[in-house]
């Protein structure tokens, strides 16, 4: 067996290359698993080679771990691809299903599927924010969205390997959990400029709700902090607890689905700046950057401008985008990371998997340099979407987590400063949250 400074060495037949074939193993065992791998295409070099195998054809070869090939990674274009059958493998659910070879399904074919949202191209059912929905999604259909699907089959295979090769090494990365915060509003009174601040305190009066408006009324004169702008206490939270935080900033312009404030305060860029030379601070680009390239730049440069330096991460806002335009415009702009896919109303791992990868263009059967980091759970799923309270939701984010941590993989958090502000329909997530970062980190 070879075995060289990056450990083993697999040698993988196939009958041809492809850049699909290429990018999907190269996830599965660089990746996720943590090992080297090539491609043979010659039939007498594989037979006869002493390296850990894979038979990745059509034809029993019988050497090695034979999986039988879907048509998937030798496809060009975008074809509408029916799944009918799922199956069973290990107690996890698989489709492609092959009727030949060791493993009863094309385990890199489903991974590749699942990986570049093959699905969510030239999607016409959108929702009212002309977002793929969840309900229409093969995962959704498999019942398997809390789960890292991808990572566990990575694994399963990985199993597969050391019972046929128990002198296999691999060097698996290590589990990460990287908490992020989107600010889409840092003020909920403040800021909003002198008629509308008399307007909201007048609808205050008319309902007669008068601990919102002497709320409002002692926030708007400064002599009670704006329960949003609690900045400080995040950034005190992280330096006790010894863990970095991603924060994504939304300097778009005001409207309906957008920032509700007027202006932005030299305090709040100053602010800004601070957590900036803690932490991380990347673009949230406005609802309608989201397909809008002028825009998205426009939105980047201010954010740039207020922070002196380069920006080269972004989340969506409203976790709005499709593919592959909003990741294309993403490359335009120079951005090297994206933290978006993750479903609105729905927990779990849109693309199967907990590991960043790169985005691969189906259009184009062009692997890029833009990462996409997959998150797992933002808070308004589980309070808005799933009515659980701070506990429910603190459970449910462990479950998920021993499953991220099973697989090595990153476990990435989305809250908003919002939703620690301790109001009515926050109450008790500002402790759910301490302790969640105190049992994770």
């Amino acid at each position: 067996m070879q075995i060289g400074k990056q450990g083993t060495m697999i040698i993988v037949f196939a009958h041809k290359k492809s850049s699909r074939l290429e990018y999907i193993f190269s996830r599965i065992f660089k990746d996720i698993l943590g090992v080297e791998f090539f491609f043979s295409t010659n039939k007498n070099e594989f037979i006869n080679s002493q390296l850990p195998s894979i038979n990745y054809s059509s034809e029993d070869l019988n050497k090695g771990i034979w999986i039988a090939p879907h048509s998937l990674l030798y496809n060009i274009g975008i074809e509408e691809t029916e799944i009918d059958k799922i199956i069973l493998w290990k107690n996890m659910p698989a489709f492609f299903s092959q009727e030949k070879g060791d493993i009863p399904f094309d385990l890199f074919a489903a991974a590749f599927y699942l990986i570049t949202r093959y699905e969510e191209y030239h999607s016409v059912t959108l929702d009212n924010h002309g977002r793929y929905q969840y309900s229409n999604s093969i995962i959704k259909k498999m019942g398997c969205i809390e789960e890292p699907i991808v990572d566990q089959w990575a694994y399963a295979l990985k199993a597969e390997l050391l019972k046929a090769y128990p002198e296999c090494k691999f060097s698996p990365r290590s589990f990460r959990f990287i908490p992020t915060i989107d600010i889409d509003h840092p003020y909920l009174y403040r800021n909003k400029g002198f008629a509308l601040n008399a307007l909201c305190l007048m609808k205050d009066l008319i309902k007669m709700d008068f601990s919102i408006f002497r709320e409002r009324l002692l926030t708007i004169l400064h002599l009670k902090e704006d329960i949003y702008f609690n900045f400080e206490f995040l950034l005190q939270l992280y330096q006790d607890l010894g863990v970095k935080g991603l924060f994504f900033v939304h300097v778009g312009p005001y409207g309906k689905f957008d920032r509700r404030y007027i202006y932005a305060s030299k305090r709040y860029r100053k602010m800004l700046r601070k957590i900036a030379g803690k932490h991380e601070v990347n673009i949230h680009p406005s609802y309608i950057a989201a397909f809008n390239n002028l825009q998205f730049c426009e939105e980047k440069m201010e954010l740039e401008r207020i922070l002196s330096r380069r920006i080269e991460a972004s989340r969506q806002h409203f976790l709005r985008f499709r593919f592959p335009e909003t990741f294309r415009q993403l490359l335009s702009a120079d951005i090297h990371d994206d933290y978006s896919v993750l479903y609105s109303n729905q927990y779990g791992f849109r693309a199967g998997t907990s590991i960043p990868f790169p985005f691969y263009d189906l259009e184009k059967e062009q692997e890029t340099r833009l990462i996409i980091h997959p998150a797992a759970v933002m808070d308004i799923t589980l309070n808005r979407d799933f009515n659980m309270n701070p506990q429910e939701a603190l459970e449910k984010i462990k479950e998920l987590t021993k499953k991220v941590k099973a697989v090595n993989g990153d476990f990435i958090t989305l809250f908003h400063n919002s939703s620690l502000a301790e109001d009515s329909f926050w109450k008790g997530w500002r402790g759910m949250y301490t302790k969640m970062i105190e049992q994770i980190k």
